[in-house]
C-alpha cells in the first residue's frame, strides 16, 4: 500500500472543537490514498466510507438535477442505466485513454458528480443507490451515488466479490445534526493494481462547494461529526479485495428506490445478471440480524480477516446454520472476553452474548466497532437481540465449533512423525531429559503474578537477573515486575505519536504507533544483550509513529537506577537497526531474541499484503515475512545470512506470513517459529540450531497445504499444524522449551497455545521428530486469550494474557 499526501484544505475555519471522552483517533492522516497491491481484477471501490459521529437522521437536500423518483418508488427510471447513458451522448469509455496517475481534484465540483454544484444539479450518468443493510454512523444521514462509464459492465462472476470497471466513481454525502459536512469520493482510474484514487471533501458553510482536506477534521462545521483520516477508512475497507462495502450483490438486493440488482441486471450492466439478487437466509428476524452483522462487522470479521468470529454473508448461504455467523458464533467461546458473556452468541440469551455486550459497549477497546463510533446503535442492537432470543437452547460448554477440549485433529507434518506415534515418544515415556521417573506430562496450573496491565503482549527477563521481569504494553509502555510485584513506575514509556495516538496521553517520547486496539501494531518485542548486567543495552521491536514502519531500535538502562531506562536527551533510541516500511496495522511479527551465536534474531510479518500471491515473504530484497539475523555492534547482517544480488543483508529465513512469536531452546539452540496462518492452518516450524536460510512456504503454502489449487509444493514442511476447521487452530501463539527447575518432568518440553481458540499444548522434539504431543488446556483452566508466553532468567514459563494478566506455569 502506498500513500500520497496532498496539502490542500478548505479556505474557511472548520469551526470550534467539541471534545468528548471517547473520540476517533486524532485526525492526522490524509483522506486521499492511492492503493498499492490490490487484488488483480478485483476492481473494488471503497466509496462507502468509514463510520462517523452522532447526528440526526434525515435526507440531504435533493439536487435540482436529482434522479427522478428517488424516494418515491420510481425505480424503473433508475433501472434504465444503459439507455440513460446512451442518451447522454457519451462515447464508450476507453481505459487506455485514461490519465496514468491522476491527482485528486481540489474541489468536489471537479470530481464529476455535479453538472452545477451551486444549483445542486448532478452530472449525466450519475445514479443514486442505497445498501439494503446500512452501516451505522452514529445517526449520520447518508446518500450514495455511482457512475459507471458508458458501455461498461461490472464483473459479477463471483457474487461475493465484484470487480468494477475502469472509470467507475462513487460518492457518499454525509449530513450530521442537519448539516452537510462532507462528501467522500473514489475513482478507479486505470486497470492496474494501484489505480485507485481516494479523497474526502469538507463542505463550506454556504454549501457552494466542498474542498479536499489534507487530514481528517474533528467536529466538522461545529457538529459532533468527524471527517476520518485515511488510516481509519483503510481499517474498514482494506480487509477485502473488492474494497466495496455497500455496492454488492447482497447490498443491492432489495425492492426500494435506487439502483438494485434488478435494475442493473435489466440494463445489462452485470456480466452475470441476477434479478432476484442475494438475500440473507432465514425469516425476517434472522435476515435483519444477519444483514446488520454483515454490514457492520463483516468487513473485518470474515474468512480473510483479523478475527475468528466471522459475520460476512456469502451467496452460497441458504440456511442460517450455514452462515459463518452461526458456525463461528453460536455456542463458541469468545476470544476477547467481555464481562458477563458466556458465548459469542448464547442462544436464547442476548445479555450473556459477547456480540451484544460489545455492540452496546462504548468508551474502551472492548467496543464494537472499535473505531468511528461514539454511540451504540439501538435499532441494530434490537435486531440482533431479537434474533438471539429466538434461537434454540445453547450447546453444552466447550462444544461450540467442534472445539471441545480433548478432541485432537492436530497433524505432525511429513518428516516430523505423528504425535505419540511410537513407544519411545508416547505419553508415559518421559519428558525431555527427565527419564523414566516422569510418568508422562506433569499436571500443570496457572498462578497469577500480575494484573491490571493495559494490553500486555510480551514478557522477558535480562540474563541472570532473577529479580526483574519486563512486560510490554502494546501502546508503548515497558512495565517492571520486581521481586514478584508490578511496579507503578514504568521502566520506559514510548507511547504516543501525533498520527497514531493511544487511548491515553502521549509521553514525552512518542515513538510507538499502535493504530487501534484491533490492529496488530504497537510495542511488540524486547531483547536484552547477553552482557546486559554490565552494558545495560536492550532492543525494542515496535511499529513507529507516525509511519507505522517496523522498527528495531537500541536503548540503554539508566546508569544510576536499574529500574528505569535512560531517557536523557539524545539517548532514545540510541540506534536504529531496522526501519522498514510496513504500515503498522497487521502481520508485524514482533519477537526479538538473541541466538546461541550471539546475534539478534527478529521475526517480521508480511504486512498482510493482498493479493497473497504478492506477499513480500518471498521477495528476498524485502525484510518483511522473514526471520532476520543482525550483528548489533555493526548493525549489519553477519556471515551466514542469505546473500546474492538484491538480497536484503539481514535475511536469515523467508516464506513466513506472520511469525508472531519465536524462541530458542536454551538447551539445544533449536529455533521454534510459530507462524500465524490465513484461514485454514496454523503452523509450528522447528529449525535445527544454525540451520537457517530456509523457505517456509508462504504465500504458496499455508501449513503443509497449497494455497492455490494445483500448486507445486515448496518450502520446508511444518513440524506441527493445527486446522481451523477442527476448532484447534485460530491464531497460534508460540511458546518456549521449558528449561526451569520447578517442574522437573516438564524439562525439555515445548509449551505453546492458540490465542483464537484458547487451547494449549506441549510436545517434545527429538531433533528430527515431534514426540509426545499432548493438549493441556484442561489442566491450565484458562478462558483468557494468551497473547504471548514468557521466560524468566531461571527458565520458568509465564503466560501473558491480552486482558491484562500475567500467569506463571506451576506444577499442580
Amino acid at each position: 500500500m502506498e500513500q500520497r499526501c496532498f496539502s490542500l484544505g478548505p479556505p474557511w475555519p472548520l469551526g470550534p472543537s467539541r471534545r468528548r471522552p471517547h473520540r476517533l483517533a486524532a485526525m492526522t492522516g490524509v483522506p486521499f490514498l492511492v492503493m498499492r497491491g490490490v487484488l488483480a481484477g478485483a476492481g473494488a471501490a471503497a466509496a462507502i466510507g468509514c463510520s462517523t459521529a452522532p447526528g440526526t437522521e434525515g435526507e440531504l437536500e435533493r439536487p435540482a438535477g436529482a434522479i427522478p423518483g428517488v424516494g418515491e418508488g420510481d425505480s424503473a427510471a433508475l433501472g434504465a442505466v444503459s439507455a440513460a447513458l446512451s442518451s447522454d451522448g457519451e462515447p464508450c469509455a476507453d481505459a487506455a485513454a485514461m490519465p496514468p496517475d491522476p491527482l485528486p481534484p481540489a474541489r468536489l465540483s471537479e470530481t464529476g458528480l455535479y453538472a452545477d454544484i451551486t444549483t445542486g444539479s448532478r452530472a449525466a450518468g450519475t445514479r443514486e443507490f442505497r445498501p439494503a443493510h446500512e452501516l451505522w454512523s452514529d445517526g449520520a444521514a447518508k446518500r450514495r451515488f455511482v457512475y459507471l462509464p458508458p458501455c461498461s459492465t461490472v464483473d459479477t462472476s463471483d457474487m461475493d466479490h465484484w470487480s468494477l470497471p475502469v472509470g467507475a466513481r462513487f460518492w457518499k454525502e454525509l449530513r450530521a445534526e442537519g448539516v452537510a459536512v462532507e462528501t467522500r469520493f473514489i475513482h478507479r482510474f486505470g486497470p492496474g493494481l494501484d489505480d485507485w484514487l481516494f479523497a474526502a471533501y469538507a463542505w463550506d458553510p454556504a454549501r457552494n462547494d466542498a474542498f479536499l482536506v489534507e487530514a481528517g477534521v474533528e467536529d466538522a462545521r461545529g457538529t459532533a461529526h468527524d471527517i476520518p483520516r485515511t488510516a481509519d477508512c483503510w481499517e474498514c475497507h482494506g480487509k477485502l479485495p473488492e474494497r466495496v462495502l455497500g455496492f454488492s450483490a447482497l447490498q443491492l438486493s432489495h425492492d426500494g428506490p435506487g439502483e438494485t440488482m434488478a435494475s442493473l441486471s435489466d440494463a445489462g450492466r452485470l456480466t452475470v445478471p441476477m434479478r432476484g439478487g442475494v438475500r440473507p437466509p432465514g425469516d425476517a428476524r434472522a435476515a435483519a440480524a444477519l444483514g446488520y452483522l454483515h454490514a457492520n462487522c463483516g468487513n473485518c470479521h470474515n474468512s480473510t480477516g483479523v478475527a475468528t468470529l466471522r459475520t460476512r454473508l456469502l451467496a452460497a448461504n441458504t440456511t442460517v446454520e450455514s452462515t459463518d455467523t452461526y458456525t463461528t458464533g453460536v455456542g463458541v467461546t469468545p476470544s476477547f472476553w467481555e464481562p458477563g458473556a458466556l458465548y459469542r452468541i448464547t442462544p436464547g440469551d442476548p445479555e450473556s452474548s459477547d456480540v451484544v455486550r460489545r455492540m452496546e459497549h462504548r468508551g474502551s477497546r472492548a467496543q464494537m466497532p472499535p473505531i468511528a463510533s461514539d454511540a451504540a446503535d439501538a435499532a441494530g442492537l434490537a435486531a440482533v437481540r431479537s434474533w438471539i432470543e429466538g434461537l434454540g437452547p445453547p450447546p453444552e460448554a466447550g462444544s461450540g465449533g467442534g472445539a471441545s477440549v480433548g478432541a485432537s485433529s492436530t497433524s505432525a507434518s511429513s518428516g516430523s512423525g505423528t504425535s505419540g506415534s511410537d513407544g519411545a515418544g508416547g505419553v508415559g515415556a518421559g519428558s525431555g531429559g527427565s527419564g523414566a521417573a516422569c510418568a508422562g506430562v506433569p499436571r500443570l496450573k496457572l498462578t497469577q503474578v500480575a494484573a491490571g496491565l493495559a494490553m500486555p503482549v510480551f514478557l522477558a527477563s535480562p540474563p541472570g537477573d532473577r529479580a526483574r521481569m519486563f512486560v510490554l504494553e502494546k501502546e508503548g509502555v515497558v512495565r517492571l515486575i520486581k521481586d514478584g510485584v508490578l511496579r507503578s513506575t514504568p521502566f520506559l514509556e514510548l507511547r504516543g505519536g501525533t498520527s497514531c495516538p493511544p487511548s491515553r496521553p502521549a509521553s514525552a517520547n512518542p515513538l510507538v504507533c499502535a493504530p487501534s486496539p484491533t490492529a496488530e501494531g504497537g510495542l511488540l518485542g524486547m531483547a536484552f544483550h547477553p552482557g546486559y548486567a554490565d552494558n545495560g543495552r536492550f532492543w525494542l521491536f515496535y511499529t513507529a509513529a507516525p509511519t507505522g514502519n517496523v522498527t528495531i531500535a537500541e536503548f540503554r538502562r539508566s546508569a544510576s537506577n536499574p529500574d528505569v531506562a535512560d531517557t536523557s536527551a539524545g539517548s532514545v533510541p540510541v540506534r536504529t537497526l531496522l526501519d522498514a516500511r510496513h504500515g503498522g496495522w497487521n502481520h508485524a511479527g514482533g519477537t526479538l531474541a538473541f541466538g546461541p551465536d550471539g546475534y539478534l534474531y527478529a521475526s517480521v510479518g508480511d504486512a498482510a499484503v493482498t493479493p497473497y500471491s504478492a506477499s513480500p515473504a518471498k521477495d528476498l530484497s524485502s525484510p518483511l515475512g522473514k526471520i532476520l539475523r543482525i550483528d548489533v555492534d555493526s548493525g549489519l547482517g553477519p556471515p551466514g545470512n542469505l546473500s546474492g544480488p538484491g538480497v536484503h543483508p539481514l535475511v536469515w529465513d523467508y516464506g513466513l506470513r506472520n511469525p508472531w512469536r519465536i524462541s530458542f531452546d536454551r538447551g539445544t539452540g533449536d529455533l521454534y517459529i510459530a507462524d500465524v496462518g490465513q484461514n485454514a492452518w496454523e503452523e509450528l516450524d522447528i529449525e535445527p540450531a544454525r540451520a537457517g536460510r530456509r523457505d517456509y512456504g508462504w504465500p504458496a503454502m499455508e501449513g503443509d497445504h497449497c494455497v492455490a489449487a494445483g500448486c507445486s509444493r515448496v518450502g520446508v514442511a511444518p513440524a506441527v499444524e493445527h486446522s481451523h476447521s477442527s476448532g484447534e487452530g485460530g491464531s497460534i501463539t508460540g511458546g518456549y522449551v521449558y528449561r526451569g527447575s520447578a517442574i522437573p518432568c516438564l524439562q525439555g518440553r515445548y509449551v505453546y497455545g492458540d490465542y483464537g481458540t484458547r487451547r494449549f499444548w506441549t510436545l517434545r522434539w527429538d531433533g528430527s521428530r515431534v514426540r509426545d504431543h499432548v493438549e493441556i488446556t484442561a489442566d491450565l483452566e484458562s478462558r483468557l486469550p494468551a497473547a504471548s508466553f514468557g521466560e524468566d532468567a531461571a527458565g520458568e514459563l509465564y503466560v501473558v494474557m491480552l486482558t491484562g494478566e500475567v500467569f506463571r506455569v506451576d506444577p499442580r
